[in-house]
């Protein structure tokens, strides 16, 4: 249960009351089912005005307490909004998230605008193109043996904390986005925790942390967002690692992304997620992501890693200049094309 600030908690429905995002009951639903609380929902009465509503839902997710040790209802629920909100909106949530210790706050993402597209978000979500989808029963199979490297990240700097994803890419070097691990800094206060994520009856699963090399591998690149960081222990003998090389991807195909989601157990998307754009930097899709999904391996339906998830919103194409509502990743070809000779040597051993 959350002792509110009677300000704080008046701020916070004054934020919320004016969201889009927000302004219907559906729309309401949609969220609170995108936070993980749909098992919730039906004890929340989330009809009526904006306010009425709003003050609801938060008074509710507040008395009902934790989900997890790690998580709050109500700091799954703002930690989702983040995705909706301004820097200084989002800088605010985390201040109440860590002020009420709800969950550790997810990485800001890049400063993008708002979208202004001519497709609803409903409309890009719900896109369907007919395809044979059937697939071997071992593609789960192997999803499930390429998640292991994925990890979740928290860092701490001061009194601020975030949270994002990375994966293995060798036995003991990792990747990640350069705005969830901007500096060498970070690393000493940053956890690399394995294995986070819940069995099929919603169990959580023991994990495995590790922690950043001392004087190991540290590079970063903020234009191509990414970082990679020696990690301490050769975790990748456990838990495997994803080889990166120079992969084809086109318009039209499938990709798929394990994550981090809102802070959230290992997710995975891998429905209506088509590749729209290729070209400059980057590679753009509708698969879902939220905040905290920044530094998730995209893979095509081969399960090879194509490129890094970075950010998501109103994105120009960089050869159109053109915008669209659309998630995006960096390829990684233009990663490999960028490192030192050394770390492109370490990035050649083989896969377990």
């Amino acid at each position: 249960m959350i002792h509110w600030d009677i300000e704080d908690r008046k701020q916070l429905i004054t934020l919320l009351k004016d969201l889009p995002e927000l302004g219907t009951e559906r729309s309401r639903l949609q969220i609170l089912e995108l936070a993980g609380l749909t098992q919730l929902v039906p004890m929340i009465d989330i009809s009526g005005t904006s306010f009425v509503s709003i003050s609801e839902i938060v008074s509710y997710l507040s008395q009902y307490g934790r989900l997890t040790h790690d998580h709050e209802a109500l700091g799954l629920f703002l930690n989702t909004l983040k995705g909706f909100v301004g820097i200084q909106q989002q800088g605010f949530l985390d201040r109440l998230l860590t002020k009420y210790d709800m969950m550790t706050p997810i990485a800001a993402i890049p400063n993008i605008s708002q979208w202004q597209g001519g497709e609803t978000t409903v409309e890009v979500l719900e896109k369907i193109i007919g395809e044979n989808t059937l697939r071997p029963i071992a593609f789960l199979q192997q999803g499930l043996e390429v998640a292991r490297s994925v990890v979740y990240i928290v860092v701490q700097s001061g009194h601020e904390r975030w949270s994002g994803t990375g994966f293995l890419v060798t036995e003991d070097l990792l990747l990640t986005n350069n705005h969830v691990l901007q500096s060498y800094n970070l690393l000493q206060n940053s956890i690399f925790r394995f294995n986070y994520e819940d069995d099929f009856r919603g169990r959580a699963q023991p994990t495995d942390e590790y922690y950043a090399k001392s004087n190991g591998v540290f590079y970063t690149n903020q234009q191509l967002d990414y970082t990679l960081v020696q990690l301490d222990g050769n975790p990748g003998q456990k838990w495997g690692w994803l080889s990166l090389l120079p992969r084809n991807i086109k318009r039209g195909e499938r990709v798929n992304i394990i994550q981090h989601p809102a802070g959230r157990p290992k997710e995975i998307s891998f429905q209506n997620n088509f590749v729209e754009y290729v070209g400059g930097n980057v590679v753009q899709y509708i698969t879902s992501t939220l905040n905290g999904s920044s530094g998730s391996p995209v893979f095509n339906n081969g399960w090879e890693v194509v490129a890094l998830h970075h950010a998501g919103g109103n994105i120009p194409e960089p050869t159109t200049q053109q915008r669209y509502f659309r998630n995006e990743g960096i390829l990684i070809e233009k990663i490999l094309l960028d490192l030192r000779p050394e770390i492109s040597e370490m990035l050649a051993r083989e896969p377990h």
